[in-house]
């Protein structure tokens, strides 16, 4: 880990950045990040990265547990330390990153400052055991932490013939059945696959990963700003104050949140409220791409949004020009419902347990850092376990995802390791009496809805 001793080598004298500063450099012409303190100008780097763009949705932000848990196989926290590293990479050290004004607050009007502060990476013994443990499980078993070229292959065939025929037997032989499955369907390409790809935790391959990536953009999601705003929920768990679901129902999840009346049928007006999530994202997620331009690298990015779009909303006119205007509607209604319920069934896993970290602290000042990353992911987080054919069928098509704890840990990990990795990190865990969470998937929505029922009270 770094030594201070010999960052002061090299390090600007009493230069010290905010966070609020560190987010102004957000974009790949001026690009920065914060690892373990010390903020980074990445922007020549980011070419010269031996496993291509890794890098969007973090910079401008401070990734130190991102970066460690991606660089499971090599000691890479030796090189930032290492001045002819630096050099010879164009990676500059811009100086130290300033805390002192952060706080997680929900009613500060500064956008920059509502995170957590976590302890250093090299302070937190959970980490670096549950880390070396996984490093060591990968070599013993000689296991890879991206899927091969042909594996890859395989899924991206699977999800994409799976569609083809859900989507024919939807648009053209006009089949609701069909219909609320191909909703399910292109949920768990997007959470499976497309997720995935966005965490550059699928193939090694740029052509493989770029196509499995716009798969979620033909599911009528956008993949950009997914990948940029998804970080936050990394970074600042689902139980803090960026909660994104928010901004799509009126729901009180903190004690600390203003109770209001309408709050006491939050358990009622929630499912109903996001059954409508399909129709807000269709459309939000291309005016998102358009107001956030200097994020995109490439224009062919864009591009490549507009035509998965356009593939889909032709298929929706084809059927219309084949049946009726209305029975298109109707088949893209159930599309749109079916599949803004499943991507808050199966997204959901969240047990009253992993509201309890940050539920009662409005003002977390006096806890920066003594918050460990590594254990904010877990006890903000939770699994569930299949219980019969039916769910294990969907934890496959589903990716793996619905081991949620060990995707926070290693968000770049392919899907199909985390589910060999839980006994190692539930072992870990109970080393160190952080409580791991793992139910049957009934539980966990039994769980949530005494959650929001009882925050529903004044």
């Amino acid at each position: 880990m770094i030594n201070h001793k010999h960052e002061c080598k090299f390090l600007p004298k009493e230069t010290c950045i905010s966070y609020e500063e560190l987010k102004k450099h957000s974009t790949y012409s001026d690009a920065w990040i914060a690892i373990n303190g010390l903020v980074y100008d990445i922007t020549d780097f980011i070419p010269k990265h031996p496993f291509g763009d890794t890098f969007r949705g973090n910079l401008g932000t401070d990734c130190s547990g991102f970066f460690s848990s991606a660089h499971v196989r090599t000691n890479v926290e030796n090189l930032m330390e290492n001045e002819h590293f630096l050099q010879k990479n164009d990676i500059k050290l811009v100086g130290k990153l300033d805390v002192t004004q952060d706080y997680l607050c929900k009613d500060n009007d500064n956008k920059y400052l509502d995170r957590i502060v976590y302890q250093k990476l090299c302070n937190d013994e959970f980490w670096l055991e549950l880390k070396a443990k996984v490093h060591e499980y990968l070599i013993e078993n000689d296991e890879s932490t991206h899927y091969s070229a042909h594996e890859g292959i395989f899924y991206l065939l699977y999800y994409s013939s799976i569609f083809v025929l859900l989507s024919y037997l939807t648009w053209i032989n006009s089949s609701i059945l069909s219909a609320t499955l191909l909703g399910f369907h292109m949920v768990c390409v997007s959470a499976g696959m497309s997720h995935m790809v966005a965490h550059f935790g699928f193939t090694r391959n740029k052509l493989l990963n770029f196509v499995a990536l716009y798969l979620m953009d033909l599911g009528g999601y956008s993949c950009l700003e997914w990948q940029i705003s998804h970080q936050t929920h990394h970074n600042q768990p689902h139980s803090s104050i960026d909660y994104q679901t928010n901004q799509y129902a009126p729901i009180r999840i903190h004690k600390y949140v203003k109770h209001g009346k309408y709050h006491k049928y939050q358990y009622i007006y929630f499912w109903i409220g996001i059954l409508f999530y399909h129709f807000r994202v269709f459309p939000m997620g291309t005016i998102w791409l358009i107001k956030n331009r200097e994020f995109v690298r490439y224009k062919y990015e864009v591009i490549a949004h507009i035509f998965a779009k356009l593939v889909f909303l032709s298929l929706v006119a084809y059927c219309g020009y084949i049946s009726s205007i209305w029975n298109a509607l109707i088949l893209l209604t159930i599309y749109s419902i079916s599949y803004s319920f499943f991507a808050f069934i199966l997204l959901y896993n969240d047990h009253e347990e992993t509201h309890n970290v940050l539920a009662v602290n409005e003002n977390i000042n006096l806890y920066h850092k003594k918050f460990s990353w590594a254990e904010t992911q877990v006890r903000t987080s939770g699994n569930w376990h299949p219980t019969n054919w039916i769910l294990s069928f969907i934890e496959f098509h589903y990716g793996y995802f619905n081991y949620h704890i060990e995707h926070h840990l290693f968000p770049s990990f392919k899907p199909s390791l985390l589910k060999k990795i839980s006994p190692i990190v539930k072992g870990v865990c109970d080393k160190y009496d952080i409580p791991y969470i793992s139910t049957t998937f009934f539980e966990v929505h039994r769980s949530f809805q005494r959650h929001i029922t009882k925050m529903g009270l004044p």
